[in-house]
Parts: C-alpha cells; structure tokens; sequence
C-alpha cells in the first residue's frame, strides 16, 4: 500500500479531486508518522465534515486503485443495498464486503466506476448501482484485495483520530494554574 495519502471532499463526485499526500506531526504509538487530514479539520464545525476522510492508492495484479473512507450517507445506502441478503449467513458478509468494495473505490487504473446518469445525490440509486457492477464483474480475489486495503484505510483513519484526540486533549490543570 501507498505512503501517499490524501484527503477527499465529501461535496466532489469520487474521482474528481486528486488526492494529495500531506505532511503529518503526529505518531502512531510506535512512533511512525500517520497521514494528515484536511486541513479543514481545524475549523471548529466545519472541520467535522472532514474528519476521517482519507484516501489511498495501491497497485493489485498490475492496476492502480484509489480507495477512500466512507462517510455516513455511504454507510448508511449500506444497510439498503445489503437487505436481500441479511439472514443469509455467509452471503450477508460477502453482500457487505461488496457493498463496502463498491462504494470506497474512487477510481481503477484512473477510470471511476459507473454510476447513474443525472445522478442528483440520491446516494441509495448511487450505491445500488455501483454494487450491482462490482458483484455482477470483480471476482472474489479483487473484491477480497480492495475490502483488506478499505480496513487498513480505516484502521489507519481511527489512529489518525485517536492521535488527534490525544493531542488536542485539554491538560491537566496544576494547582496555581487559574491564576489563583
């Protein structure tokens, strides 16, 4: 996987904004730089639009992927796209690792996955569309590939959070400190 990570803007269509690695001051616990986010982050409410969006490349059997987070919206068409299969047993979890697949590819090998045509921002139509392409076209071993480098993004994101909450943590307050 990439070194380069960049940020996504949840108001852009996915693939439409390249992603840009960035600087990073914080540290993983075992002491490794971890990737910045927007610096929209800083705002105080606008900056939780953002926060934990990231993106990722990485090459597979010769393509290039550009994977991202997924916001709540996405999260959410989720449940929608999965419903015939819940109660299914294991065609529930691959349904669910389609659907994770289907919706944080930004592009392959620089083309984005088809979505509808008009597209006004109905999110369910949107991911509905892309799962039915990545289930009826990517075999398992690529879908298995995209959905391990997706947790990895994801891990990585919630260190990225972890780190920032330990950094802008309030500190401890020291007897004298109030200005008494």
């Amino acid at each position: 996987m990439s070194d380069a990570y960049g940020t996504y803007d949840p108001a852009e269509l996915p693939g439409r904004k390249a992603a840009t690695p960035e600087g990073s001051t914080l540290k993983a616990e075992d002491g490794t730089p971890l990737p910045s986010f927007d610096k929209r982050h800083e705002e105080a409410f606008k900056g939780l639009m953002y926060l934990g969006s990231l993106t990722s490349r990485f090459n597979w059997l010769g393509h290039d992927f550009v994977i991202r987070t997924l916001g709540a919206d996405e999260q959410l068409a989720i449940g929608q796209v999965i419903r015939p299969w819940v109660g299914t047993g294991g065609a529930e979890h691959l349904a669910y690792s389609v659907a994770i697949v289907s919706l944080c590819v930004v592009t392959v090998d620089g083309e984005e996955l088809p979505s509808p045509i008009g597209e006004d921002g109905k999110v369910a139509e949107w991911a509905q569309q892309r799962f039915a392409y990545v289930k009826a076209n990517w075999f398992q071993y690529t879908i298995n590939k995209v959905f391990q480098e997706y947790l990895e993004l994801e891990d990585k994101a919630q260190q990225v959070v972890d780190a920032m909450g330990k950094a802008f943590a309030p500190t401890a307050s020291t007897p004298g400190s109030n200005g008494s």
